[in-house]
């Protein structure tokens, strides 16, 4: 595990994701509203939000996007540095414009994951010259989605910001998208017979053009989640203690 003994960290959300990163990182605190979740991550169980945040320097939301909701604010009121999972809370801007004005007013800062996909540094620098579009092809397996199908069926074209309210827990990286590009990205959502959860994003601007291809071995546990989104938290954590970062 990363010796991160300075640095209390509190989790809220104790199930799949936690599990995962709670074997290479110590997690001092948990909390969940259902607490029997958090016996397996060999850390303090607290009663309440409070206690969490109280008991801890840096706190992790792995739960969902009422989670965010409900307690992103207080949080950051206690003046505690904070990273978001659940990125679709993020896709109401009043939200998420109110999140970061507390951010600022505190001096605390939110960490955001790449989560299951890449090149959010690219985007990022594209953006600085103007990205013309983004389209985002996720592909998933039917049957996680509640379906069955006999081949390949697109079940969803749109906008980011309609297609985390149609798949919440499914396209979470769209609003990531989104944010890193500072715009309501186009989405296609595809069934498909497949193990893996595929994404496609094609990006053109000044900049010229890039496509990137991110296949996902979905995580043991919950085959919704992409295996890569705990490790890129992971990754975030380890990180805060490294003198250089490549960004």
């Amino acid at each position: 595990k990363s010796e991160m003994t300075k640095m209390r960290i509190g989790i809220i959300g104790c199930g799949n994701i936690a599990n995962i990163i709670s074997k290479k990182i110590k997690i001092h605190a948990s909390y969940d509203i259902c607490n029997d979740k958090c016996r397996r991550l060999n850390a303090k169980i607290c009663k309440n939000i409070d206690e969490l945040i109280e008991s801890s320097d840096f706190i992790i939301e792995s739960a969902s996007v009422e989670a965010v909701r409900e307690y992103g604010e207080k949080i950051l009121e206690k003046g505690k540095n904070m990273l978001i999972m659940s990125v679709g809370a993020l896709s109401d801007r009043d939200f998420r414009e109110s999140l970061l004005n507390k951010a600022k007013e505190k001096g605390v800062e939110i960490y955001i994951p790449s989560g299951a996909i890449g090149g959010i540094d690219l985007i990022e620098s594209a953006r600085v010259a103007g990205i013309d579009s983004i389209i985002l092809r996720t592909y998933k397996n039917a049957k996680s989605l509640g379906l069955k199908i006999e081949e390949k069926k697109l079940i969803f074209k749109g906008k980011a910001s309609e297609a985390i309210k149609k798949f919440p827990k499914s396209v979470n990286v769209s609003v990531l998208l989104s944010i890193a590009s500072g715009m309501d990205i186009d989405v296609e959502v595809y069934a498909d017979n497949i193990v893996d959860n595929v994404h496609v994003i094609e990006i053109h601007g000044k900049f010229g053009e890039a496509k990137f291809e991110i296949k996902n071995k979905p995580s043991e546990e919950n085959p919704r989640t992409s295996y890569l989104a705990p490790l890129s938290l992971i990754s975030v954590i380890e990180s805060l203690n490294e003198p250089m970062k490549v960004i």
